[in-house]
């Protein structure tokens, strides 16, 4: 038998070079793990109507020596209405928390809107493409808390003493975070640790027991830019 004809080269792009075809196939999405540990940031729902947000939460980002984050927003003003809603019409506890989860998962895409490089995930598997990307990924929390309340022995609670600052930690206890940010529309008086800040309403009152573990917490009064960062031990 003859000899097998040697393979054509490859066909050359409108550029010159080989053709698609023969390219090593490029990775895939870099998975969470590759990643050191982000911090994660809570970005109060008080602040969403605040015109000034847009500007100042991308120069707090980047004043942070963590450079890498993942954001997670309050309900806001959608979730007082449902408060209120939940107190007229007796919405009942697991009602009143599915729609909370709604409320945060808009409130996700409506900062992403607003401020440039943010992009929206809906569970913690997506955080690594995301950085990958170059995105600040927003974590629309409903997809990965109905997942866990599926596969955990210690789900959060599904009432009105959790709400966003303790979802926020829980996220930053799975990731092994080394600190949470809290952005507020108030101040923390000096000396307050997240006892205090929970008595005073700045932080839910399941916050304390949730963030236990968490390294280093601080609360920042975003609208104050004199307003000093205030760590809560």
């Amino acid at each position: 038998m003859g000899s097998r004809p040697a393979d054509p080269p490859s066909r050359p792009t409108a550029r010159g070079g080989p053709s698609p075809a023969s390219l090593p196939p490029s990775p895939g999405p870099l998975p969470i793990h590759a990643f050191p540990p982000p911090i994660v940031v809570k970005v109060g729902g008080s602040l969403l109507d605040w015109p000034g947000l847009p500007d100042a939460l991308p120069a707090l980002l980047g004043s942070l020596a963590n450079p890498r984050a993942v954001l997670v927003v309050g309900g806001g003003s959608i979730v007082d209405m449902l408060r209120r809603l939940d107190r007229t019409h007796r919405l009942g506890e697991e009602r009143s928390h599915a729609l909370a989860l709604r409320a945060m998962d808009l409130t996700a895409q409506l900062l992403a809107a607003l401020v440039p490089g943010l992009a929206v995930v809906d569970e913690v598997d997506a955080l690594g493409p995301s950085w990958g990307r170059g995105e600040i990924p927003v974590l629309a929390p409903r997809r990965t808390l109905d997942a866990e309340d599926r596969s955990s022995a210690d789900p959060l609670p599904h009432h009105w003493d959790v709400t966003s600052d303790s979802i926020a930690a829980r996220l930053a206890v799975r990731l092994g975070a080394p600190g949470l940010v809290l952005l507020k529309s108030a101040s923390a008086p000096p000396g307050l640790d997240r006892e205090g800040a929970a008595a005073l309403g700045l932080v839910d009152p399941g916050f304390p027991a949730v963030s236990r573990s968490i390294p280093r917490v601080t609360l920042i009064n975003l609208r104050d830019p004199d307003s000093p960062p205030a760590p809560l031990p």
